[in-house]
């Protein structure tokens, strides 16, 4: 018996055409899908590799061309194949560069602070003989606030008075003595005589000042028997009433006064917004043209005033707490807590861009400029200081060009794009 010859087996050109007929397919469906408006930004990517392919290679090229005429319908019967289109530039959205004012307007949490807080307190003993103010009312400066029993220092007044009296009549007659001695015949007063009554008059001088400064240590108790206001102010609540026995080593206040105008404004400056206008902290001018918006949301009409700023930073917070002088006209009470409104009292104009059109490698950050002819290029740039949305350009870009805000993820260096509008 013959032996049957054993079957051939199918070329592998074929399986290889039909792989390369599969990959033709699903380039041209690529394709048509890129450019429709259905593609999402990844695919034109893609197909942007995939165009650059079919450019390097004629020969897939025209095959591809073919097959997306056959399948677009727009190849006539006897005519040649059709070349490829063009690849489509992307679509990118502009930002023309221009000069802002940088005196932006920022909002801190302020607090009301009073510039002089007075704690009233007795400067000797006594019992509380009167109350001459109304609880929560304005004081004057040496207005008699509280009156303390005053018979006991009067007296004592009295008895100094008396004392000064005593010395001052022993030390006339101790002059009168010495000068009855001095005009005597110095053969009939002794040196020792003439001495003693040289050394009754500097006793009598020293009796004499001390009784004066007796009188004006009891003077100065008797003064004390009425309390008065060493500030104007708004004083707060009467701590001890007629009748209470108060002492100087007492820890609780008779009551408080608080200046209220001009009055405080605190709030704290992050270290970087400080250091940012630190050459205007430098300076004595005003920083900022400060206002306030109390609790309620309406703007108090007076403008703020520099006072002064903290000797250090807050270790705990990094902050500098800054100060701000304001008129009162009553309705800013210290404690209370408000918004600060600044706005740099210098104006800033400098070049911003938006914070999305900024990139970064490895030698630092750099944004597209689209030319005249709609093409990219790289630009290298120094950045300043964050305003909201946006950067402060130092150097690197002119006023009036063109940077890429979207679509950077599908650019590259001296690419053709097609803006937006």
């Amino acid at each position: 018996m013959k032996s049957e010859a054993p079957k051939a087996k199918k070329p592998r050109k074929r399986r290889w055409t039909r792989k390369l007929i599969a990959l033709i397919f699903l380039a041209v469906a690529a394709y048509f899908w890129a450019n429709s408006d259905l593609a999402p930004t990844r695919v034109h990517e893609y197909a942007a590799h995939v165009t650059n392919f079919l450019n390097e290679n004629p020969v897939y090229r025209s095959v591809v061309a073919y097959v997306a005429n056959l399948l677009s319908g727009s190849r006539t019967s006897g005519a040649p194949a059709v070349q490829a289109h063009a690849p489509q530039a992307p679509s990118v959205t502009l930002n023309v560069i221009g000069r802002v004012n940088l005196a932006t307007e920022r909002d801190y949490i302020g607090r009301v602070e009073a510039v002089q807080t007075v704690q009233l307190k007795p400067q000797i003993a006594g019992q509380i003989a009167e109350v001459h103010f109304k609880e929560g009312s304005i004081v004057k400066s040496g207005q008699v606030l509280f009156s303390i029993d005053s018979r006991q220092y009067q007296a004592t007044v009295d008895l100094r008075k008396a004392d000064l009296a005593g010395a001052e009549a022993n030390y006339n007659r101790a002059l009168k003595y010495r000068d009855r001695l001095k005009a005597a015949d110095k053969r009939s007063v002794s040196a020792s005589d003439l001495d003693a009554a040289e050394s009754d008059v500097l006793q009598g001088k020293a009796g004499v000042d001390l009784a004066k400064a007796s009188l004006r240590l009891a003077q100065i108790d008797l003064d004390h028997t009425k309390v008065t206001a060493p500030i104007a102010g708004r004083i707060g609540a009467a701590f001890f009433t007629k009748g209470n026995y108060v002492t100087p080593a007492g820890a609780q206040p008779l009551a408080v006064i608080v200046q209220v105008d001009p009055i405080r404004v605190v709030f704290a400056l992050s270290d970087r917004d400080y250091l940012d206008s630190y050459a205007q902290f430098k300076s004595s001018e005003d920083v900022y043209n400060a206002k306030i918006l109390l609790s309620n949301g309406a703007e108090y009409p007076f403008t703020g005033k520099r006072d002064f700023e903290e000797n250090a930073m807050d270790e705990r917070t990094g902050t500098m707490t800054i100060r701000l002088g304001f008129k009162n006209e009553g309705s800013l009470i210290p404690g209370a807590m408000v918004r600060v409104r600044t706005r740099p009292a210098n104006a800033h104009a400098a070049i911003v861009i938006p914070q999305e059109a900024i990139l970064a490698d490895a030698q630092g950050d750099y944004v597209y400029v689209v030319d005249a002819e709609n093409v990219t290029r790289q630009r290298r740039v120094n950045l300043g200081a964050e305003e909201g949305a946006t950067r402060e350009v130092v150097s690197g870009l002119s006023e009036g060009e063109r940077v890429v805000v979207y679509g950077l993820q599908s650019i590259r260096p001296e690419m053709k794009v097609t803006p937006k509008r």
